[in-house]
Parts: structure tokens; C-alpha cells; sequence
């Protein structure tokens, strides 16, 4: 049986073998939102999608299908965007875990690749942790930092980032059909205190939806920092599939 298995295209009955022989499941969480006038808006998607399935070749899983949606109220007033309220969120989530738990799952990986989903996931799984004996993992870009030292420009704020060179860069890699770089503008909109002490969204400190420069991304930059975070998530999900912490 293959280390993974692609829920979207499997029958009932090969997703059962193969939760009975790997009890284990990797859930791909994105957004739909602005990506600044030079990307689509399931970049994060598209990119968590991408990961999901690298990590899942290097170790196993049940890769599940992605959900295109997330907290994304932050930039709710830029047309196309789609936001779930914060409940929403952890209900899906919930109810997801539910499902595979029922399904005879015993770890799940939540893989965001939206920097607002892993702040509502941690405080469900929390709570699920009180009523089911499966192992969940909620894992964002780790070690980002450390990955980006040969990044030609820096991030707007650390781990706050948006339609930048690293996203740009693995867009380009990934789907450069998708990238309109002539569009792409550089702009590091100021850091506001209310930002992190008030309402303010961060769409109200941008122009373009733009934080950092995308016009430095290139899709050899993309492929190098596409393959490390794989690199990064394998080595958590091993040890979780282990029983390490």
C-alpha cells in the first residue's frame, strides 16, 4: 500500500484500508483572500495544497482536501475575499476531527499556510483534546526565520507577511501562469500599535494589499523554500506519528 492516499480521488473503501494500515491525516488550510494586484486569491491554498502532498510523499498520510476557506477578517472590505468568523472556523475544524476520529484516525496534521487560521485551531484542538483520543498537530511555515536568511528583502513584521517575495517566490514556482509580476509593487505599509492593540485590520494600513516586496520573488527562490518547509513539517509529523511531542 502507498506511504499516502489522495482522499479527493480515493473510493470509501480504499480510504478505510488505508486509515486501518495509517491512521493518520493531513489536513491542507488556506484562504481565499486579496494577495495584492499581482496574485490569486487561493494563494494559500494552492500553497498548502503543494505542501500536504510533499510531506505526504515523504512520510504518510491521508491527504484530505483543502479547505479554501479561513479567518480572514482582516481583509474582509477587498472584494473577492471570504472570510469565516472566528466560531465558524473552529466549528469546521471540529466537526472535521470529528469525522476522521469516526473514521478510525489517530493523528491529524492542521497545515495552514494562512497566518491567521493557527490562533482559532490551537484553542479547538485544545478543547478536543477533552473529548477524543486522536493526536492533532497544528503546524505553520516552522522555523520561517531561519529558512528566509538568503531572502533578498525583509519580511514586514516577523511571521507577518503578505503577497511578498516568499509567497510570490513559491507562487512562481508552483503556478507562474497564475503570477502577473507586472503588477507587482513593493510596499511596507507602517507598523500601527493598533494594529495589534485594537480593531484596526491590517487592510486599512495597505495600499496595494501588499506587505514586503514581491518583486525581488523568483521561482528558484520558490522551489528552494517550498522543499525546506516540506524538510521542517516531515520532521514534526514523524515525531507526532511516533508518539513524540
Amino acid at each position: 500500500m502507498s506511504p499516502y492516499l489522495d482522499a479527493s480521488t480515493a473510493t470509501w473503501q480504499e480510504c478505510r484500508d488505508y486509515l486501518q494500515a495509517h491512521p493518520c491525516a493531513i489536513l491542507p488550510m488556506g484562504a481565499t483572500e486579496q494577495h495584492g494586484p499581482h496574485l490569486p486569491q487561493h494563494t494559500d491554498t494552492q500553497i498548502a495544497e503543494a505542501l500536504a502532498r510533499r510531506v505526504a510523499e515523504q512520510s504518510e498520510g491521508l491527504i484530505l482536501p483543502a479547505l479554501p476557506f479561513g479567518y480572514s477578517w482582516v481583509w474582509r472590505d477587498y472584494p473577492g475575499t471570504i472570510t469565516f468568523s472566528f466560531d465558524t472556523l473552529r466549528a469546521v475544524v471540529t466537526d472535521i476531527a470529528r469525522s476522521l476520529h469516526r473514521n478510525g484516525c489517530k493523528t491529524l496534521m492542521l497545515l495552514s499556510t494562512h497566518g491567521a487560521n493557527p490562533q482559532p485551531i490551537k484553542y479547538t484542538l485544545r478543547e478536543l483534546a477533552d473529548e477524543m483520543d486522536m493526536r492533532l498537530v497544528n503546524v505553520f511555515y516552522p522555523h520561517l526565520s531561519d529558512l528566509l536568511r538568503n531572502a533578498e528583502s525583509p519580511v514586514w513584521q516577523p511571521m507577518n507577511f503578505h503577497a511578498e517575495e516568499f509567497e510570490t517566490s513559491i507562487l512562481l514556482y508552483l503556478h507562474p501562469e497564475q503570477v502577473r509580476m507586472e503588477r507587482a509593487v513593493r510596499e511596507y505599509p507602517p507598523v500601527s500599535d493598533a494594529y495589534n492593540l485594537s480593531n484596526l485590520p491590517l487592510g486599512v494600513l495597505s495600499v496595494s494589499g501588499v506587505f514586503g516586496d514581491p518583486t525581488v520573488a523568483t521561482a528558484e527562490k520558490g522551489a528552494q523554500w517550498l522543499e525546506a518547509c516540506a524538510q521542517e513539517i516531515v520532521k514534526i509529523w514523524k515525531r507526532f506519528l511516533q508518539g513524540e511531542t
